[in-house]
């Protein structure tokens, strides 16, 4: 029973971080690709540089802004699911708009040119990016949901590890292992390489099927 808390817990809040994460990584990536302003260049090379910070530096400005002397400690979020989510979500927003720029950057051009040859009205281009955009953009949601759910570090500081509450499989098999209970660390081992292996399978097969 503890397990299965543990399995959905940890593909809720890693499941709602991808999804927020995703769309405003969508939103932001897409007013980059179509805008041309002074230090662009440079904001694009700040949130390239951010996907490759050691996820415990994420963790750790999280703690710092829900702590009980941060900006966000009155709302009471840290060691909660909440928190989770949040550093989850910071983690993701960098990998999310730079692999979403680089698909606008590559095949975005072409639909630029498409939408003024068709005369299509600017408030109905995002929507043509995602619609003709839709496979690898899906590609790029599961690749961030599968770092959301094999992260610990971030989610070790900001989550707690509490029983019943902040406990996901990542910092379980953590806690389990140290403690010398293998037994439990290699079934989530097992759970987790299993969505993993999953969402690479239809990822694959769904290339195949382009």
């Amino acid at each position: 029973m503890e397990i299965l808390q543990i399995v959905l817990l940890s593909l809720r809040v890693s499941a709602t971080a991808s999804i927020l994460s995703f769309i405003l990584g969508f939103i932001i990536s897409y007013f980059l690709f179509i805008n041309n302003f002074k230090g662009k260049k440079f904001l694009i090379d700040i949130i390239t540089a951010l996907t490759g910070v050691p996820t415990v530096i994420f963790g750790l400005i999280i703690l710092l802004m829900l702590s009980r002397k941060g900006p966000l400690g009155p709302l009471g979020l840290l060691f909660t699911p909440t928190a989770i989510i949040i550093a989850q979500f910071f983690l993701l927003l960098p990998l999310i708009i730079t692999l979403s720029l680089e698909l606008f950057l590559g095949k975005g051009s072409e639909l630029i040119e498409l939408t003024q040859l068709l005369y299509i009205p600017k408030k109905k281009i995002p929507y043509l990016f995602f619609k003709e955009l839709k496979k690898p953009l899906i590609t790029i949601f599961f690749l961030g949901f599968s770092r959301a759910i094999s992260e610990v570090g971030a989610v070790s500081l900001v989550g707690g590890n509490i029983e019943g509450e902040t406990r996901v499989m990542t910092t379980y098999i953590a806690l389990s292992t140290s403690m010398g209970n293998y037994n439990t660390s290699i079934i989530l081992g097992w759970i987790l390489f299993g969505i993993s292996f999953s969402i690479n399978f239809i990822l694959k097969k769904g290339a195949k099927n382009d």
